[in-house]
């Protein structure tokens, strides 16, 4: 039986031993009880569950361009020290990333050769009515903003992406318990059923984007999501006039942890849904395995405007394809506090009127204390909405746009009970 004492308890991970007497094993720690088969089947479900995923990427070799015959030509912010490039005939005068007003040329070093480009479909008057549309409606947006930006400096850009696509496959692993509740005259009993559940399966992933360039904010990227990758089109310089094009600075292998996040993820929330009918699942592990995995490198149009306002900068940019503005607007603290204090006065007023006739016209000092405090709540609710409203970027921590349709295929689907334990507690005696 020596082999019996290296089990471990499925509730609390102690040491369990064989007690002769119960002709069970039991926990020393938590005083659990389990039979062979519960305790066999718990240690084969943890040895399923120690998989480890395998996220393995393959990248081709870039190739470089030249200036191609003065078709391209080089520049650099003398401000944050952005490197671009751009068409020949291309007035490159602000910098899309600090906006320096005047950015520098310098000689062509070479670029690494794109393997997909997205030509701008949005054109600057477009990105410039976009931009002006996106300010409408700030009920916090200060007055004078837009009276000092420079939206007429708003620049085209290509950014650089890294494309991932794959092949997912593998099984997440999760704890799930069924509860059953009764009662008797002297206690009330909740017996737990822990089960192990085993779910797997497989999906396609195609041109998951992930940005290349340390100054560009990853949120912000995400943020313009989605692209049409099927208008991709191969590279030719002749897109780049008339726009800026940035050098990538992030290598394959620095992006591809955000890739993988995103399929995790996916992948998990996919396996998750598939859980069915338990009060509490808690996640274990995870297994997922990548196949056909490629990276590609591609430049995606952004439309880009940087503008300062009492010393600090606002970037916003807006989905060269598609139209889509991302942004955060500033905020004039007066004009919260304002709104703040006029929803609080408007719900006190209209609270206090129902406080005053529900108490049949009498005033009441506890129901008015209570609806002032209810009042002020709402005051700053409404303030946190104003305030919300005046951002819209956030990280993209899913790829479930880039799962290609109808990939998913349902594999193994495994419940198994692990153990049961009965708790029960003393019902409160009534007195005779």
């Amino acid at each position: 039986m020596a082999d019996v004492l290296n089990f471990k308890c499925p509730c609390c991970g102690a040491a369990l031993s064989f007690n002769s007497d119960a002709g069970e094993m039991v926990c020393a720690y938590c005083d659990s009880h389990f039979t062979m088969e519960q305790v066999k089947a718990a240690q084969e479900s943890e040895e399923a569950a120690n998989g480890k995923s395998d996220m393995v990427w393959d990248t081709h070799d870039q190739e470089m361009v030249s200036d191609e015959d003065g078709k391209l030509e080089g520049y650099q912010c003398p401000s944050c020290g952005a490197q671009m490039v751009a068409g020949d005939n291309t007035a490159a005068t602000e910098c899309p990333y600090c906006g320096n007003p005047a950015i520098i040329p310098q000689s062509f070093s070479g670029m690494y050769k794109p393997d997909h480009v997205i030509p701008f479909k949005v054109n600057k008057e477009q990105a410039k009515e976009a931009l002006k549309n996106f300010t409408k409606g700030k009920k916090l947006l200060p007055s004078s903003f837009l009276a000092n930006n420079r939206i007429e400096d708003i620049t085209g850009l290509y950014v650089p992406f890294w494309l991932y696509s794959c092949h997912a496959s593998g099984s997440v692993f999760f704890e799930g318990v069924k509860s059953k509740r009764w009662s008797d005259a002297n206690y009330d009993y909740v017996k737990k059923d822990h089960y192990f559940l085993d779910r797997s399966g497989s999906m396609d992933f195609e041109k998951i984007p992930v940005d290349a360039a340390t100054r560009m904010d990853d949120a912000m990227m995400d943020s313009l999501e989605p692209y049409d990758m099927k208008a991709a089109v191969a590279y030719d310089a002749a897109y780049f006039s008339g726009y800026l094009a940035d050098r990538y600075d992030v290598e394959e292998a620095d992006a591809r942890p955000r890739a993988n996040e995103r399929v995790i993820n996916t992948f998990r929330n996919q396996m998750r849904s598939e859980v069915g009918d338990y009060e509490e699942v808690s996640e274990k592990s995870e297994n997922i395995k990548l196949s056909n995995a490629k990276a590609e490198y591609a430049m995606l149009p952004v439309w880009m405007m940087t503008t300062k306002y009492q010393d600090k900068a606002y970037t916003f940019g807006i989905n060269g394809q598609t139209g889509r503005m991302v942004g955060e607007l500033p905020i004039d603290k007066s004009k919260y506090w304002k709104y703040v204090c006029l929803s609080a006065l408007i719900a006190l007023v209209i609270g206090s009127a129902i406080a005053f006739f529900a108490a049949g016209k009498v005033f009441n000092y506890k129901a008015e204390a209570a609806v002032a405090v209810i009042s002020l709540l709402i005051g700053f609710i409404y303030g946190g909405a104003l305030k919300g409203a005046m951002k819209n970027v956030a990280k993209q921590t899913t790829a479930k746009a880039y799962m290609k349709e109808g990939s998913y295929k349902r594999g193994r689907f495994n419940d198994r009970l692990l153990y049961s334990k009965t708790d029960k507690k003393e019902r409160p005696r009534q007195n005779a």
